[in-house]
């Protein structure tokens, strides 16, 4: 079951549509704390935290006893604004794309404006074209998403994708270089004995997001060149993700793994704590690899050994590809890099019989 958003945001995304359609004009007062908690049925704290979300986002100001009120956007500075699509525009602990393409926007005298999908989600082509220079987009679910940003596409309306592409719509995209990620993630492992090696990803969608892909391919072209091969195929992904934590000790003993390379750091940690709660010394015998190098990567227990994505670099790209669109789409790859800590060990090595 979908989770429900928390009660200030319902307000906040209301309230947010209103503004940015039109239906609230610029310096017109918006309810108060006192009339926004009795229409949602909610306190005043959850209503002025909603309020709080909006001036942050410079879409309200405040009058000292007065309320507040749709803040005015001249027309010259409404089409130097860039929009920014995150799932987690608050979370730089996730991914800090936003400090990167804040600083790239500021030097080019435009401003970044981030938004979440569901704002997102309820702006038409027409008021895109409109209200922003171009969209920088970090998508969810590509598959799902992908007419909204064809048709914005259609409207001429500037489009840079991060981190996923879809060869159909025709964009550009900046990302990592996922496929040598994945080849450096193995490559360390085989160094350290690891034979048996595991990719897992938790998948929720009927086809894996082309990042997901790429790493699963430098991770077979890593154990092709050691002349390994993977202990499942990538199709056995759903069943895995059905395993309780007993039943994923037996399947790792069953099929002697003993290193696992994960699609990103939330899995792998989420992984991690499932497998330690049922057997807090199963890190003596089992390595293991995220990727993206967030905060709680080096947190952890054992602290996870990953592959870094620079976040603000790709938010950089993604401004110059932005307002230097290419006649042709392009997909440009920031180089990675292999973070190593506690969470991967070298196997004992094996002596060669005489």
């Amino acid at each position: 079951m979908a989770r429900k958003e928390p009660r200030y945001l319902t307000i906040y995304h209301d309230l947010e549509h209103q503004i940015l359609t039109g239906e609230l004009h610029p310096d017109e007062q918006l309810p108060t704390e006192f009339q926004l908690a009795k229409t949602y049925d909610v306190s005043r704290i959850t209503s002025k935290r909603a309020l709080t979300e909006l001036e942050s986002r410079d879409l309200i100001y405040r009058r000292q006893g007065s309320g507040s009120f749709v803040q005015p956007h001249k027309a010259n500075l409404t089409s130097k604004q860039l929009l920014v699509v995150l799932p987690f525009p608050t979370n730089a602990g996730l991914g800090d794309y936003a400090s990167g393409i804040s600083a790239a926007a500021n030097a080019k005298h435009y401003q970044a404006v981030t938004m979440d999908p569901k704002g997102f989600a309820q702006l038409t082509a027409t008021e895109m074209k409109h209200k922003y220079a171009g969209l920088i987009y970090l998508p969810q679910d590509l598959y799902q998403e992908a007419e909204q940003l064809y048709l914005l596409k259609l409207e001429k309306v500037p489009v840079v994708l991060l981190d996923k592409s879809l060869p159909e719509l025709e964009l550009p995209v900046v990302a990592a270089d996922n496929f040598n990620g994945g080849q450096l993630a193995t490559n360390h492992l085989i160094q350290q004995q690891h034979h048996q090696i595991l990719f897992y990803a938790q998948m929720e969608q009927a086809v894996l997001p082309s990042s997901v892909y790429e790493r699963y391919f430098g991770y077979l072209q890593a154990l092709h060149q050691a002349g390994l091969k993977p202990v499942v195929s990538i199709h056995e992904l759903t069943t895995l993700n059905q395993l309780t934590p007993d039943d994923w000790l037996t399947y790792l003993d069953q099929h002697h793994i003993t290193a696992i390379v994960v699609e990103n750091d939330l899995i792998a940690i989420k992984l991690m704590n499932r497998l330690r709660a049922v057997d807090p010394t199963i890190w003596q015998r089992l390595s293991i690899v995220g990727f993206d190098n967030i905060q709680a990567a080096s947190l952890t227990y054992p602290a996870l050994t990953t592959i870094a994505q620079d976040f603000k670099g790709m938010g950089k790209k993604a401004v110059e590809l932005l307002l230097n669109q290419p006649n042709q789409p392009s997909i440009v790859r920031l180089p990675v890099k292999l973070i190593k800590r506690a969470s991967t060990k070298a196997l004992p090595k094996i002596p060669k019989e005489d």
